[in-house]
């Protein structure tokens, strides 16, 4: 599970991105990567169109625009959906760009540097793969990620660090995306992010990993709250097994969206079983039953 970021060909190499008499060049750090920003306006964003393309559902598919081409570097937000957070605050309109800044778009952070004449360092560019152990980036060129020591074959990460995934912050990075996507009612990236995770962690339960109790009952929580924003039985039931599966109820946060549901005889057995997984008592008071 994870996101990836794409570069053009033009980013393949380094092409000599001075600016005239700046005696500066300028780039980006990702993470583990750094790249050359070798036109006068980069744009950045999810769609396959923008000069760096992050494959992150939290982000617009035209999120910033980093304009060179005057005496200062700008960054300018494109009026992205979840907007943009320049050195910890929120980026409005245009702003100037200086050496260091932290450009935080989605659950993405990107470092702008200045870089002087006399480096002369090139660094091979390409895309980043999320290590489907730790969930951070990693540059596809390496053979394992240097985080965690993953090593990816064609059934996925091996077993032998599924314990470095469990224990890492995979879960809790796919609880704050889901989160946010609910709150903004973008219930069908929700519904997909949550199909991958649920995906992983039954894969790595059924190995016999042992994954922190917290860390279900995150994934659990999102679920049901996801199941009562699509009034949806599939992930209600969901959520009422991962209850069960670490002996705790829902908490009363969840039991109240669970009595905001419609009296429908689809979503009856899921609700039942949610009011009573993990010990939870089945005699819990609605409001409707007021």
């Amino acid at each position: 599970m994870g996101w990836g970021l794409q570069l053009p060909p033009a980013f393949a190499k380094l092409i000599d991105p001075y600016h005239e008499g700046a005696g500066l060049r300028y780039r980006l750090r990702f993470l583990l990567q750094e790249f050359d920003l070798d036109r006068d306006n980069v744009v950045i964003g999810r769609g396959s169109t923008c000069g760096v393309t992050v494959d992150d559902p939290m982000m617009s598919r035209e999120h910033v625009r980093i304009d060179l081409s005057g005496v200062d570097p700008v960054v300018e937000d494109l009026h992205s959906r979840n907007g943009t957070v320049l050195n910890g605050r929120p980026l409005i309109g245009r702003a100037k760009l200086q050496d260091g800044d932290r450009i935080r778009m989605g659950t993405q952070e990107l470092v702008f540097l200045a870089v002087g004449r006399e480096t002369t360092v090139q660094r091979t560019t390409g895309a980043l793969t999320f290590c489907p152990g730790c969930a951070i980036p990693y540059p596809n060129a390496s053979p394992s990620c240097p985080h965690c020591g993953a090593v990816s074959t064609e059934q996925g990460v091996t077993t032998a660090v599924r314990d470095v995934a469990a224990s890492g912050w995979t879960f809790h990075l796919l609880s704050q995306v889901v989160e946010r996507a609910i709150d903004q009612n973008r219930l069908a990236d929700a519904e997909r992010m949550m199909a991958r995770g649920i995906a992983e962690l039954d894969e790595q339960l059924e190995e016999g990993v042992e994954v922190e109790p917290s860390r279900i009952l995150r994934v659990a929580e999102c679920s049901a709250r996801l199941g009562c924003a699509l009034r949806a039985a599939q992930w209600l039931a969901v959520s009422a097994r991962l209850y069960d599966r670490v002996f705790e109820p829902p908490s009363t946060e969840i039991l109240a969206l669970v009595d905001q549901l419609p009296n429908d005889p689809h979503l009856s057995d899921a609700i039942a079983a949610l009011r009573r997984a993990g010990g939870g008592s089945t005699e819990h008071t609605s409001r409707r039953a007021v």
